[in-house]
C-alpha cells in the first residue's frame, strides 16, 4: 500500500520546505506589479508555479550554485515580475562577487518596489557595496514609505531600525557572511470580501511577547499597510498581519512565520472572522491526481502534485492516484489559519505490463506457458499484465522460429519488447535426399539379393557337376553385385547429406530487444501511438543462447564411390 506522512505543522510552521499559503489573488504594494486572481485552479498552478521556481532557486542557492540560482531568478522575475526574485538574484551575483550585477538587481528592486517593508535596508546595502567599490555612495531616496523589517543578514551588516531612523552602519563586512536566511520570500494576503484593509508587523526584539490584538505589542513595529489583496518582499523573520474593522465585519488576525526563499499566501474569510487554513499535497510522483474529499471521484480532480489550495478548516480526505501506483486515501485535519504539508510516498504497483509486437504477421504470446493473446500486424502491440518478476516468455508464429526465453517484468510500468521471428530453415531438399538414398538403398538390396540367390545356384551346380563353361548367369550376377554396391554407396552418401540437412540450422533463432521500461498510459492524457520498430535498440533481457553461425549450403554430388567410403558397405557376394 502507499505510504502517508503528514509533515509536523502549527500555525504557519518553521519547516523549511513548509509553503503557507492562503490566497489567490495579487496586489502590487506601492508601485509593484498587481494582478486580480479569482479563487480557481488556474490562479492556483501560476502560485504553485512561483513557489517552486523560489524553492528551486532556494536550493541551488544552498548548494552553492550561485549562478544557476541567479539566473533561475532572474528567469522567474521575466515571468512573474515580483521584486523577491530581483533581490535574491542581487543576493547570488554579490556571492559571486560582482558588485555591478548585485548593483543592479538591488536598485531594480528598489525601483520597482520603493515602498518594500525592507527599502531602507536594502538602500544600506547598496552603500556598503558602492563604499567597498570605491565608489560614492548613491544618496539615499527620501519617502521610502514602509518601516524596515527584520533582515536575518543583509551582507553582513548589524539589524537596522525602521524606515528613517537610525544611520547605515560604518562597517563594510564581506558580502560572503550572507547565508541561507538573506533570501527573500513572497507574502501574498487576500480577504473575502476584498478591499480590506491591512496591517503588517514585525517582530524587532526577539524576546517580545505574542502579538496581541488591541494592545500595545511591545517589541512589534509596523512595517506596511494596503488593501486586500496585496503582496509584500520579506526577510526572514516572524510577522502578524492584521485585517482592520470593515464594513460590518470584525477584526483578524494571524502569525506569519517566514523562512527564506519561499512563498506564503493567506485569505481571511471576514464572515467568520477567521484565515482559511491552505493545504499542498506533494509525492515522490508528479503529476499525480489528488481529490479533496471526493473519494468515489465524482468530482473533476482537485490537482496534480505538487498542489495547494485554500481549505476549509476541520476534517478532509485526500485521495492521491497516479498511473502504476497503489492509490492512497488518507484523512486530514487543518484549522483556522493552519498551513498544512502533505508528502505522499506512492508505492508501485505489484504488477507490470509487456508490450509486445513483432516483424511476423501474426504471433501468439504466452506467459509461463499460459495463452495471453495474438498480435497482428498493423494494430497497436499486444499488452499482456503479468505479476512483477522473473517469467517465460513464449512467442509462436506460423512458419516461424518459436521464441522462448526469461524476461523480467517491471513493477509498475510497462516493457515494450520487439520479438524478431526467423522464418525456419526449409526442408525440402532433406528430404529429397531421404527419399532418394531409401530408393536407390532398396534397389540395391534387391541387387544383392538377386546377385546371392545366383551366387547360390551356380554354387550348388558346380557341385553337381552340372555347371557348363560360360555359364551367362555368372556375368548377370557380377552386374548384379556391382549395382548393390554402388545402390549401398549412393543411398549412405544420401543418407548422411538428409541427416545432415535435417540438422543443420544456417538462420539464426528468434530473438527478443527490451526497450527502457516506460510508465503505464495515463487515460486522462492522449494515449501515445506505439511503433512497431523504435529507433533505439536495446539489448534484450531474455537469456537465450547464442544464435548459430551462418553455414553456406551443402554442395551434392554423386559420383563414383570407393570401398573406403564412410558409412555402411552392404553388398553382394561377387
Amino acid at each position: 500500500m502507499a505510504k502517508f506522512r503528514a509533515v509536523k505543522s502549527s500555525f504557519f510552521a518553521r519547516r523549511a520546505l513548509a509553503l503557507l499559503s492562503v490566497g489567490v489573488g495579487l496586489y502590487a504594494l506601492g508601485t509593484t506589479p498587481s494582478t486580480a486572481v479569482a479563487q480557481t485552479r488556474g490562479a492556483s498552478q501560476k502560485l504553485e508555479a512561483i513557489r517552486q521556481l523560489m524553492e528551486k532557486g532556494q536550493g541551488l542557492y544552498i548548494a552553492g550554485n550561485y549562478q544557476g540560482a541567479a539566473e533561475l531568478f532572474e528567469g522567474g522575475f521575466q515571468q512573474y515580475p515580483y521584486s523577491a526574485f530581483l533581490f535574491n538574484a542581487g543576493i547570488c551575483y554579490q556571492k559571486l562577487n560582482d558588485p555591478d550585477r548585485a548593483l543592479g538587481k538591488f536598485r531594480d528592486y528598489l525601483k520597482i518596489d520603493p515602498g518594500a517593508p525592507d527599502a531602507e535596508k536594502v538602500r544600506q546595502r547598496i552603500a556598503l557595496l558602492e563604499v567597498a567599490k570605491g565608489a560614492p555612495a548613491t544618496p539615499e531616496v527620501p519617502g521610502s514609505g514602509g518601516s524596515g523589517g527584520t533582515d536575518a543578514s543583509v551582507g553582513g551588516f548589524a539589524n537596522a531600525g525602521s524606515a528613517g531612523g537610525g544611520a547605515p552602519p560604518t562597517s563594510t563586512a564581506p558580502p560572503s557572511l550572507d547565508d541561507e536566511s538573506a533570501m527573500r520570500s513572497l507574502v501574498v494576503v487576500e480577504t473575502e470580501p476584498s478591499d480590506a484593509p491591512l496591517r503588517f508587523y514585525s517582530r524587532v526584539d526577539d524576546s517580545a511577547p505574542p502579538f496581541k490584538l488591541g494592545g500595545q505589542n511591545p517589541g512589534w513595529k509596523e512595517i506596511a499597510n494596503a488593501r486586500a489583496p496585496a503582496n509584500l518582499t520579506l526577510a526572514v523573520g516572524k510577522y502578524h498581519v492584521v485585517v482592520e474593522k470593515f464594513r460590518d465585519f470584525n477584526e483578524s488576525h494571524s502569525d506569519i512565520d517566514v523562512s527564506p526563499g519561499h512563498v506564503y499566501q493567506f485569505k481571511a474569510n471576514l464572515s467568520q472572522g477567521e484565515f482559511m487554513a491552505f493545504l499542498r499535497v506533494s509525492a515522490n510522483v508528479k503529476g499525480g491526481y489528488v481529490w479533496l474529499d471526493d473519494k468515489k471521484k465524482e468530482r473533476p480532480f482537485w490537482g496534480t502534485t505538487p498542489h495547494g489550495e485554500l481549505v476549509s478548516a476541520g476534517p478532509h480526505e485526500v485521495l492521491v492516484e497516479a498511473p502504476g501506483f497503489e492509490p492512497l486515501l488518507a484523512p486530514v485535519m487543518v484549522n483556522h489559519g493552519e498551513q498544512k504539508e502533505m508528502e505522499v510516498a506512492m508505492v508501485r504497483v505489484g504488477y507490470g505490463m509487456l508490450r509486445v509486437d513483432s516483424n511476423a504477421p501474426e504471433v501468439k504470446v504466452r506467459i509461463d506457458q499460459q495463452p495471453k493473446g495474438v498480435w497482428r500486424s498493423g494494430t497497436e502491440p499486444l499488452d499482456v499484465q503479468a505479476p512483477s518478476g522473473p517469467h517465460k516468455l513464449t512467442v509462436i508464429a506460423d512458419g516461424r522460429k518459436t521464441f522462448e526465453g526469461m524476461i523480467d517484468v517491471p513493477r509498475g510500468q510497462v516493457l515494450p519488447v520487439h520479438v524478431k521471428m526467423i522464418p525456419r530453415y526449409p526442408r525440402g531438399a532433406a528430404w529429397t535426399q531421404a527419399i532418394i538414398g531409401a530408393a536407390v538403398i532398396g534397389t540395391a538390396a534387391y541387387f544383392g539379393n538377386e546377385s546371392n540367390k545366383i551366387y547360390d545356384q551356380l554354387k550348388e551346380d558346380r557341385r553337381t557337376g552340372r555347371l557348363e563353361e560360360g555359364d551367362s548367369r555368372a556375368t548377370k550376377g557380377r552386374w548384379f553385385a556391382v549395382g548393390a554396391d554402388a545402390g549401398f554407396a549412393v543411398g549412405g552418401v544420401l543418407g548422411i547429406l538428409a541427416t545432415y540437412n535435417f540438422i543443420k540450422d544456417p538462420l539464426p533463432e528468434s530473438s527478443l530487444r527490451a526497450d527502457k521500461p516506460i510508465e503505464f498510459d495515463d487515460p486522462r492524457k492522449r494515449q501515445p501511438v506505439a511503433m512497431n520498430e523504435p529507433p533505439a535498440p536495446r539489448p534484450s533481457r531474455a537469456r537465450l543462447l547464442p544464435p548459430a553461425p551462418a553455414l553456406p549450403p551443402p554442395r551434392i554430388s554423386v559420383g563414383r564411390v570407393g570401398t573406403d567410403a564412410p558409412g555402411v558397405m552392404i553388398g553382394g557376394t561377387f
